[in-house]
Parts: structure tokens; sequence; C-alpha cells
């Protein structure tokens, strides 16, 4: 699709169910919120702009982007629902590109304590913010952007059945790679999570295997303590043991500590581009220092701040990551986001070919 006919395309897709609501619908209790049929809807819209600076290979200097990113559900008597989420790429780098991803698109059905669901969605079972050990079935975290700012993150192909009952949850899921892209480096998978809360701790134990590839096991747990603590931790054996520890506190003023301590083996499944396969097993940690509503006065609470330091602890470098964002209302935003690495050429932060990427873009929201 040309990018000048995807994005308006899209915005069409994101407002017909707006339009589908009007208030002779809404006055039907069969169409309404509180009745048997409910509907919800969002549009995303982002423009982004990166520069790179004193690069160190013949590339462009600026990447542009446009997102748009409209999803839509449907629920039925509690029982049947649908959602998709789809996104709009159109940007210009070395070359003009227009892009359509679905994050998700599923069915599901309730019955009783079991719920059944099938297609591509996002699941998350590792506990980690920065990176992860146990979630297999999850995205790939990218430590100097955990959160997906853009939310390109896309949802695994999968028929899962989730069965709760008091305390226990347990979730059996197979998830094909058959429409992954060609460069990843996902297998048909077939995965189970046991969920219990245990003396406070939120624990999981996961179990499962990859077609054609290894078998795997391991664990999750997450703790609250008190009205600041809260601790969780990683640990999986999929030929070698990965494991992950993190830890985050609040202050009474709002400003949140957060760190992670993650060694993953030197596998084909752990290992990260740019590291060597004779390395031998890494060792990362990462540190955030954040706050959201910087004070509580106008002209400041719009305000969300944030600072983060990823790095590899055997080669000893690291990528330094700011985060600002500034609200205008409650639809309006724009941010910043500024990633600095530092270490030898051949390490593996310091090989990027930049001194420092410095994002700014506008967001609407709806």
């Amino acid at each position: 699709m040309k990018s000048h006919l995807l994005i308006p395309a899209l915005l069409l897709a994101a407002w017909i169910p707006i339009y589908a609501q009007s208030p002779a619908t809404n006055s039907d209790p069969a169409n309404s919120e509180s009745g048997p049929l409910q509907t919800r809807y969002s549009v995303s819209i982002i423009d982004d702009a990166t520069f790179y600076s004193d690069l160190r290979s013949p590339i462009p200097s600026v990447l542009n982007q446009v997102l748009v990113e409209p999803s839509f559900g449907l629920r039925y008597q509690n029982r049947l629902s649908f959602s998709t989420s789809l996104i709009g790429l159109a940007g210009t780098y070395s070359d003009n590109y227009s892009q359509l991803r679905v994050k998700e698109t599923y069915a599901g059905l309730s019955a009783g304590d079991f719920d059944f669901t099938a297609g591509r969605k996002m699941v998350r079972w590792g506990t980690g913010y920065a990176f992860t050990a146990a979630g297999v079935l999850d995205p790939p975290r990218n430590p100097t952007d955990p959160s997906d700012r853009l939310n390109l993150n896309q949802g695994r192909d999968m028929v899962k059945a989730d069965f709760v009952h008091g305390p226990h949850a347990l979730t059996l899921a197979w998830s094909t790679a058959a429409l992954a892209p060609a460069n990843s480096n996902l297998h048909d998978t077939t995965a189970f999570r046991y969920n219990v809360l245990v003396h406070g701790f939120d624990t999981s134990l996961i179990a499962g295997h990859d077609r054609g590839s290894d078998s795997f096991g391991g664990f999750t747990f997450t703790r609250v303590l008190g009205q600041a603590w809260e601790i969780h931790g990683e640990g999986l054996w999929r030929s070698q043991a990965a494991a992950l520890l993190g830890a985050k506190f609040t202050m009474h003023s709002g400003v949140s500590f957060l760190g992670e301590f993650f060694t993953p083996p030197n596998t084909a499944y752990y290992r990260d581009m740019s590291v060597s396969p004779l390395a031998g097993r890494q060792h990362y940690a990462f540190f955030n220092a954040g706050k959201t509503r910087l004070r509580e006065l106008p002209g400041w609470k719009e305000w969300d701040v944030s600072g983060s330091i990823v790095a590899n602890l055997n080669d000893h470098s690291f990528t330094g990551v700011v985060d600002v964002n500034r609200w205008f209302g409650n639809h309006f935003s724009s941010y910043l986001h500024m990633e600095i690495p530092h270490g030898a050429a051949t390490s593996d932060y310091g090989s990027a070919p930049y001194s420092a990427a410095t994002s700014v873009g506008v967001r609407f929201q709806l």
C-alpha cells in the first residue's frame, strides 16, 4: 500500500466504531455499555523524528516516522469477545516506506472458569521490566526502550486456554511461527503456566517446548513489601540457565527507583546481535529513576521525567537514556527520548554507529 493512502485508510478504520455509536444507538439498551453488547475503541497518532549525531557509518542522520494505531473491541454478554489493534507506519530514512502491521487480532470465549483465546495476542509472562528470562511468549524487551514508546511490539499467533479457580490459574498455549517475520528467532511453541499466590508471593511455574529446538522450564515471582518496595525475579532453563532479579522502591514524593540484574547464557536464543558467540555468559544491569506529575502545581503536573542506565557488565559498555513527556490536555502530548551509548567500538552498547540518538515527537490519543 502506498504511504499516501495508508494513513487515511487507517484513520477511516479508526473512526468507524465512533460513528457506529451514534446517540440513537446509545439509547438502545442492547448496544449501551450496560447492555449485552459492549464496544470500545481508541486511536493513537504519533509523529516522530529521530536525529543521529556523529555518525560513524554512511547512513542517513534523520529518521522520520508517522504512526496511526487504531484499536477496536467487542464483548457480548461477557462471554464472547473480539479485539483488534493495527499499526500503520509510514517513514522516511534511506528511502520512503510504509507498513501495515497487525499488533493484535483475536477472539475469545468465556465459559465458567475457562477462557479460550485464538488469534494474535500480546501476553506477558515475564516479570522483568528491561529484561526477561522466562517470558517465553512475550514480545522482545528492548532495555533502552522497555516501555515500547511507539507501541511497535506485536503479539504471538496462538491458541490459548486459561482456567482460573480460586487462587489457582492455569494456562496452556500453542503458538505458531508460520506468520512470524523471516528474520525472527521464533519457533512453534507449546507452553504451560501455573500461577498461584503463596505467602504473599505471586508465583508462576512455566514449562514448554520449541518445535525443532529446546524444551524449557522455569519460574517467576513478584512480592510487594509494605507501601514502598516491590521485588521480582525470573529463572529459566533452556539448554543453560538464565536468571533475573529486580526491585522497585517508591518514595512518598512519588519518585520511583527501579533496578534489575540479568544474566543470560550466550546461546542463540538469548544472544544480543552485537555480542560475539565466543563471549561467554553475559551480565547486564539496569537502573531507572523517574517521576510522573513532577509537582502538584499548574505547569508542573503535566510533566513526566525519567532517566535510565543499561549496562553490559562484561565489556563495561552502557547506554544512558533520558525520557521527558509533557501533556497538553487529555489527548495531546509531546516527548523527548534520548539515548547516549558509551564503550569500545566492539562492545555491546559502544558499537552503536552514533554518539547520540535524539527522538522528539507529538502524540494524539483518543
